[in-house]
């Protein structure tokens, strides 16, 4: 499989297929597709599996696409303003990520949802419980928010990231939770009261703008107590971001 990122923050991914290849995605992330490409929606994984994405925040269904007759282009776009992140995993190589941030692999990666290691860090760490898992082998793709950082941690190793702004990590790094130390820093520090420690070895990106930074910056300028309308205004906007 071939491909390219184009734009810069409402990126477009193409990718090139040969005949019989297969690449399979979120729902709702197709752009465009050559007319020889054909899709196939699919409960991938089994019932079980599916649940336990659509905890995760992923979809229920996931879309494949397939040329016949020759090669064919498939096109995907962000889901919000940020990067398109392309990563081969390699066979024995895990990948944990947040919701929302698959986007599309090939059909030699395995994508499924996975609990939370530490159940304090499911509730504290703005993630939720579940979140979502990549293995097997190939590219895949992720959607994350703003600019991004890569930080390769060696064994022991440690960073501590706003719980909001970590968008994913090898499976071999140690994720847990802690409190904000200082009550001045709980109360004026504007960060939250809890930040996640993330202990090496292993890749872990953080994110500039995760999208729920990004809509609640936006909602301070929505129109406030103005009835129905600006309500349905603000809902519209809002929910766009999430939808496509």
């Amino acid at each position: 499989m071939k491909y390219d990122l184009q734009g810069t923050t409402m990126q477009i991914l193409n990718t090139e297929l040969a005949e019989g290849e297969r690449i399979v995605s979120e729902s709702g992330r197709l752009v465009f597709m050559s007319d020889n490409v054909k899709m196939d929606t699919k409960m991938k994984g089994g019932f079980w599996t599916a649940i336990k994405r659509k905890f995760a925040g992923e979809s229920f269904f996931l879309v494949e696409f397939t040329p016949v007759a020759g090669p064919g282009i498939v096109a995907f776009g962000s889901e919000f303003p940020g990067k398109i992140i392309p990563l081969n995993i390699r066979r024995g190589e895990a990948i944990i990520a947040q919701k929302d941030a698959f986007l599309c692999s090939e059909t030699s990666v395995t994508f499924d949802a996975t609990w939370t290691r530490k159940m304090g860090a499911g509730f504290l760490g703005g993630e939720g419980l579940i979140l979502i898992k990549l293995t097997g082998q190939g590219l895949s793709f992720f959607n994350v928010g703003g600019e991004v950082s890569v930080i390769d941690l060696k064994p022991g190793q440690k960073i501590r990231v706003d719980t909001g702004n970590l968008a994913m990590f090898d499976a071999s790094v140690d994720y847990s939770v802690e409190r904000v130390k200082g009550v001045k820093n709980i109360i004026w520090g504007g960060e939250g009261l809890f930040l996640a420690t993330c202990t090496g070895p292993g890749r872990v990106w953080v994110q500039s703008m995760p999208v729920s930074e990004l809509a609640g910056k936006l909602s301070e300028y929505m129109p406030q107590g103005h009835g129905a309308a600006g309500g349905f205004a603000a809902g519209a906007i809002l929910g766009s971001m999430g939808k496509r």
